[in-house]
């Protein structure tokens, strides 16, 4: 079933083996139409500035961009991940379009700032703006004098990438511009990077905090900006994804603020060499702390090889090292027949070498569009869908869910417990929900 792919027209030119790929950079679209979601400059900014405190949001779009970043926080306000409603909303309309958008920022700015009183705002344009050629900064350099709130802009035109991380480098860049230069404090850390309302509860920051390593800023988690002004006074930036790497380098080069750059991985190896190299960055003993852990970690491979082993996948793009993810899979038996990726990082090279030596050569598939993909998986029918996706679609498909989302704000071997147990069972109801899909194909009900 699988071979047969690369027999497909369809399909021949948007799927390709690991083994096949020529490098860096993004996949083949498989579709011109796309879903708004991480790929969208837009709106992963909005869903970002929810986790900066005392600070407003003034999102600036037309009325399916403002619908679709309001969207995202109505359905995380269901999670475990409930963040504040700081952002604002201005439609743009046909008649900005054609007479200026100008006047009606400059009098939602003053607005915002009288009744709000924010610390700061963030003033967030979409596509449709940068096409036209408003002139934001200039717009906002003629009121910052009568406004008492920081103003920053956020530039997210999407239009000149098919990917969100030129509009998320500009959010961290953003930051530079409220640093001031402070006293360096020794043994003191910022983690760029890190998203999650929890950050100095993750394993990562305990572990430091243990050994005297002071945390000052977990950017963009929950910081104010009093706290990214004095982001400077901290010895060095542990930077975990490559959206932070032209903020660490701008400090790097201005306030002379080392960095050491570790995408979080998940494999038991790759996470003590991790630890190792941070340990030695910071001039810490963590041995003992990696030996434990690491210890419980294979525990818990062996448990769900005996459980796992001979199943097959489908494996969707996640935070952090996903080819160093799909390491651990194959190495508890999971044989893993397609992983969804839009862009395959320079340094994703390293993991994907691994993973070929071991014999794992699975297709790479740009995921982006629900309808290809559902089509993809059909073909290849795997057991597991490792990653988000409708549950119900795979349902009908008679693949069974394994979300990890919960793991997206973990770092070290707290993540990759937390994969191995999510493997390790099943969904809540899934049985139910495939036997329904199961009974309305054969047109039961």
């Amino acid at each position: 079933m699988i071979e047969s792919i690369s027999n497909d027209a369809g399909f021949n030119e948007k799927c390709l083996r690991l083994s096949n790929l020529s490098g860096p950079g993004l996949m083949p679209k498989t579709a011109c139409a796309q879903y708004p979601g991480t790929h969208c400059s837009f709106r992963a900014v909005a869903g970002s500035l929810t986790l900066i405190k005392n600070a407003y949001a003034l999102l600036l779009g037309p009325a399916i961009c403002l619908y679709n970043a309001k969207l995202s926080m109505s359905v995380r306000s269901l999670t475990s991940d409930p963040r504040p409603n700081n952002l604002l909303f201005l439609e743009y309309t046909q008649d900005d379009v054609i007479f200026g958008f100008r006047n009606r920022v400059m009098q939602t700015i003053l607005e915002i700032d009288r009744i709000y009183h924010p610390e700061l705002l963030f003033v967030v344009t979409t596509c449709l703006q940068e096409i036209v050629g408003e002139d934001f900064e200039a717009t906002i350099d003629e009121i910052r004098s009568i406004v008492k709130a920081k103003l920053l802009v956020i530039h997210t035109e999407n239009f000149t990438s098919e990917e969100a991380t030129p509009g998320i480098e500009n959010l961290f860049s953003s930051f530079f511009d409220l640093m001031q230069p402070e006293t360096v404090v020794p043994k003191s850390v910022n983690i760029l990077g890190l998203w999650t309302y929890h950050a100095r509860e993750t394993e990562l920051a305990l572990l430091l905090k243990s050994k005297g390593v002071e945390v000052r800023n977990a950017i963009p988690s929950f910081c104010t900006p009093s706290d990214l002004a004095g982001a400077t006074g901290a010895q060095m930036n542990i930077v975990l994804d490559q959206y932070a790497l032209p903020l660490a380098k701008k400090m790097r080069e201005c306030f002379s603020t080392d960095y050491i750059y570790c995408r979080k991985p998940y494999h038991p190896d790759s996470i003590e060499i991790w630890y190792r190299d941070l340990a030695g960055a910071l001039d810490i003993d963590l041995s003992e702390e990696i030996r434990r852990m690491k210890t419980e970690s294979l525990e818990m491979m062996a448990r769900a090889r005996s459980l796992l082993s001979g199943r097959s996948c489908a494996l969707t793009w996640n935070t952090g090292r996903t080819f160093d993810l799909a390491r651990l899979l194959s190495e508890i038996g999971i044989k893993i027949d397609v992983i969804l990726a839009q862009t395959i990082l320079p340094d994703d090279q390293e993991d994907i070498r691994k993973l070929l030596s071991m014999g794992v050569d699975p297709w790479i598939f740009r995921g982006d569009n629900s309808l290809q993909t559902e089509a993809l998986l059909c073909r290849l029918k795997p057991d597991i869908f490792v990653g988000g996706q409708d549950p119900q679609s795979l349902a009908r498909l008679g693949i069974e869910p394994c979300s990890i989302s919960l793991s997206h704000s973990m770092f070290g071997f707290g993540c990759c417990k937390e994969v191995l147990s999510r493997l390790c069972r099943r969904a809540p109801g899934i049985e139910a929900l495939m036997y329904k899909e199961d009974l309305i194909s054969q047109g039961a009900v």
